[in-house]
């Protein structure tokens, strides 16, 4: 599983979301570490220098980024390719024992973003901006449509996220180098809008999203917004 890493200079849009989630240009920048091998189906961690220490510097080769690996299971401007996705970090989940925490933390996480990704853009275009030229009927139409089939599809997977969601809380938890701010909105999102106000009231340095986050539980609004961008 080798390849080459595209490197750019310059960064035109960069979006940060209350989850954590950060999509520069239209392609997330979080870090891929689990590679599912299109050849045998086998998982693999990617091990970043173990893996340049087996080749030549000169070649500047790496494992295969998340850009590239994501083309070869699932397209990801279909909601049957994030619903892929999803299925993917499920079976890893399953199929990847033991784990340690730190790997437990990093899929658990993936398949939040995973799920948020559903409806992260769904309020991208309105009608409004069809008046003003933005966009086209057509495609605002569709996009609409396509936004409401992967918002159904994650209301009907509330179990299962909730599942998810305190997993991950409960690893966060037992880690000392974890976040309050993301403890507080992995809550926010369940909609424990109470356990969410309290681990925000133990943040001293109140921030851009400190402050946004605190908006959202007070309005008891648990969707993912976006923080910056």
């Amino acid at each position: 599983m080798i390849g080459k890493t595209s490197k750019v200079e310059t960064v035109s849009q960069s979006l940060l979301f209350s989850d954590g989630m950060i999509i520069n240009d239209l392609i997330p920048a979080n870090p891929q570490k689990l590679v599912l091998c299109p050849a045998c189906g086998k998982f693999f961690w990617i091990q970043k220098e173990q893996c340049l220490d087996t080749l030549p510097e000169a070649e500047h080769e790496t494992a295969y980024p998340w850009t590239s690996w994501r083309f070869f299971g699932c397209n990801l401007l279909d909601n049957r390719g994030r619903i892929a996705l999803i299925n993917h970090y499920w079976r890893s989940l399953a199929l990847l024992t033991p784990i340690n925490q730190q790997q437990e933390i990093w899929i658990r996480q993936s398949l939040l973003w995973a799920y948020n990704d559903l409806y992260r853009d769904a309020e991208k275009w309105q009608f409004g901006d069809f008046f003003k030229g933005k966009v086209s009927l057509r495609y605002l139409l569709s996009s609409r449509s396509f936004n409401k089939r992967g918002v159904a599809f994650f209301e009907a997977e509330r179990p299962r996220i909730n599942e998810n969601i305190l997993a991950l809380i409960h690893l966060l938890e037992q880690d000392e180098k974890a976040e309050p701010a993301m403890i507080a909105e992995l809550y926010r999102e369940m909609g424990d809008f109470v356990k969410a106000a309290e681990n925000l009231k133990s943040i001293v340095r109140k921030t851009h999203y400190i402050n946004m986050l605190n908006k959202f539980v007070q309005a008891g609004n648990r969707a993912v917004f976006k923080v910056a961008g």
